[in-house]
């Protein structure tokens, strides 16, 4: 028997009360859950997401009122992929001998919000260096970055099993994408409309880094409270931890999730500077128009991301990764044929729809093909492959780039997330076929 769906009786005029019903819903639906460690988590992800969209937005047009360009755009994205893989493994085994591993989390966060006030000097130096050294104190801040988020994916395995960690993953997508737009839209009309001059919008720069860093403050003080057993230290010895390498490749659950999962990752990320490039150079996209592009993003997230959710729980993660990446792979043809920022922000919204089901099902497919023996060595391996494919896929599309042109290195990278979709779909069929 089908099922018929009847077409909302709902008018123009109540739509108003319908969007406060469902922010009202989402504020019950939050207090509910206060005090635990969910309610935790998704604070903690609040005050996450105000920190970096409090200057991520506008790194590519900060960049280039610096001094910027195409290389510059490109190495901010690969750049932070390589710190990233050299202290991973490294890092995930020294965590390993902490015996408060929620404080020495809690201290690499702390380092990363701190490098925000060294950013903040940048635009005080000699204008030669400006642009490269930005570049850098990005790089370097995804050090503490990585092994602190790493560390944070550890204790998700540890704390939430099953449905209740699907439910964390989404409704942080969910509650952070709210807050998301809400950050961005006024950074972004304060940088464009209260400076008189380029002088003066640095100064706002400047006072906004400062501003990430005190909320940084804060999202320390909430990751503190997590409640979380502390496991014992790790006394072994190093060589017993590289020893695990092996036991990880040769892990099938765990490579029949990295595998796809990678070659998926490298098409989304070798996609991020070109169109970056196409924002910036091409359709010439002021702050406020990033800030635009971040709202409907984030609109279309929150929006969705019940459904996510819903998806992740009746149909299974493999389910929400195939749909998710097919529809990125689909949005990636619609970038170089969009001619100005209006039907960019349109395009954005499509973005944030897909955005946050792919998050959250690499999030939580990550959990689920991880042992909880020895899972911060998993996923440091993991977390240190992505890194590597974010250090290669921007000068893999930058030399795109370079040879054929932006908006034609543009479609061949939607040809190669469709190619990656269907290997996902592939290998998942299989799986279930075993």
């Amino acid at each position: 028997m089908k099922t018929r769906f009847r077409k909302p009786n709902i008018s123009i005029r109540e739509i108003p009360a319908f969007i406060r019903g469902g922010f009202s819903y989402a504020g019950r639906e939050i207090s509910q859950l206060k005090g635990t460690n969910v309610w935790i988590f998704i604070m903690y992800g609040l005050l996450f997401d105000t920190v970096n969209n409090l200057w991520r937005p506008f790194s590519a047009v900060f960049l280039q009122r610096l001094g910027g360009g195409e290389l510059e755009i490109a190495l901010l994205s690969s750049l932070p992929g390589a710190v990233g893989a050299l202290v991973l493994l490294p890092g995930a085994m020294l965590f390993r001998r902490f015996s408060d591993r929620k404080r020495a989390t809690a201290t690499f966060i702390l380092i990363s919000r701190a490098l925000l006030l060294g950013i903040a000097l940048v635009p005080m130096l000699p204008p030669v260096i400006r642009p490269l050294l930005f570049v850098i104190l990005v790089a370097i801040m995804n050090c503490p970055d990585a092994l602190s988020q790493t560390s944070l994916q550890s204790f998700l395995g540890t704390v939430f099993s099953g449905n209740t960690r699907g439910q964390a993953i989404a409704l942080r997508a969910k509650f952070g994408q709210a807050v998301v737009p809400v950050v961005t839209i006024a950074t972004g009309l304060i940088i464009t409309f209260i400076p008189r001059s380029d002088a003066q919008r640095m100064i706002l720069y400047q006072i906004f880094f400062v501003m990430a860093f005190l909320f940084g403050l804060l999202e320390v003080m909430v990751f503190r409270r997590f409640k979380v057993a502390q496991a014992p230290p790790d006394t072994a010895a190093t060589t017993s931890d590289w020893a695990l390498i092996p036991v990880i490749i040769k892990d099938k659950k765990f490579l029949a999730f990295f595998i796809p999962a990678l070659i998926f990752i490298f098409t989304w990320q070798a996609g991020w500077p070109l169109v970056a490039i196409h924002q910036v150079m091409v359709i010439q996209a002021t702050e406020l128009w990033f800030a635009i592009f971040a709202l409907a993003s984030g609109v279309a997230a929150f929006a969705s991301g019940g459904m996510w959710q819903r998806l992740l729980r009746k149909r299974g993660n493999n389910s929400v990764f195939v749909v998710a990446a097919f529809l990125l792979a689909v949005n990636m043809f619609f970038f170089p044929i969009t001619p100005n920022v209006q039907l960019m922000a349109i395009l954005s919204f499509f973005t944030g729809f897909s955005s946050v089901g792919i998050n959250a099902a690499i999030l939580n497919g990550v959990l689920e093909a991880t042992p909880d023996e020895n899972r911060m060595i998993y996923l440091a391996f993991y977390n240190t492959a992505t890194n590597i494919s974010l250090f290669i896929a921007p000068f893999f599309a930058h030399t795109l780039f370079a040879w054929i042109g932006n908006r034609n290195a543009m479609f061949i990278v939607g040809f190669m997330r469709f190619g990656a979709t269907i290997i996902l779909w592939l290998v998942y069929k299989l799986r279930k076929k075993k």
